[in-house]
């Protein structure tokens, strides 16, 4: 993630001595019994993108952490979406007030000092079906991540296409 231009850009922002902490949330629907009925949960996953990818790609290295097991509601309930998004709102809800213009928090670093560190929300990581959540559209939708130039992280938009090549 640090060769991307936004990191660097907002890095520059921050005062002398504090570092971005790319936060990453995977997400993936999970059957977990037939012995109770269908019952299947939401798993969220956390990691950071200041992890090297090699260390990210051994599982036995616990780069992702299992942030919140979220139960789904029953077949046939209204308002799934909505429920996923509240649920996944209030656990991450301390992300969403962190920016570059406050004070940022104190970390413990590697190399044993502290650091100001300013966690930033990067990514969701998703199959098709989790992106479909995440967004809020149908199912068959093609979607287009929209980010303008100069935005600050965290401002893409989504967008459904008609037509893939749009």
């Amino acid at each position: 993630m640090n060769t991307g231009d936004w990191w660097w850009d907002t890095q520059d922002q921050l005062p002398a001595g504090a570092t971005i902490v790319p936060v990453i949330c995977a997400s993936d629907k999970t059957h977990l019994t037939n012995l109770l009925g269908d019952q299947h949960a939401w798993l969220l996953y956390l990691t950071i993108g200041n992890i090297r990818k090699d260390i990210h790609r051994t599982p036995k290295k616990c780069a992702w952490i299992l942030l919140w097991l979220i139960p789904c509601p029953p077949k046939g309930a209204k308002n799934t979406a909505e429920a996923w998004h509240s649920a996944v709102g209030t656990v991450l809800s301390p992300l969403w007030n962190l920016d570059i213009t406050g004070p940022g928090l104190k970390c413990d670093c590697a190399d044993g000092f502290q650091k100001q560190c300013y966690p930033l929300w990067a990514a969701w990581v998703g199959d098709y079906l989790e992106q479909v959540r995440v967004a809020q559209f149908s199912y068959g939708s093609y979607l287009m991540c929209e980010i303008p130039k100069g935005a600050p992280m965290g401002h893409s938009t989504f967008r459904s296409l008609d037509n893939p090549r749009d």
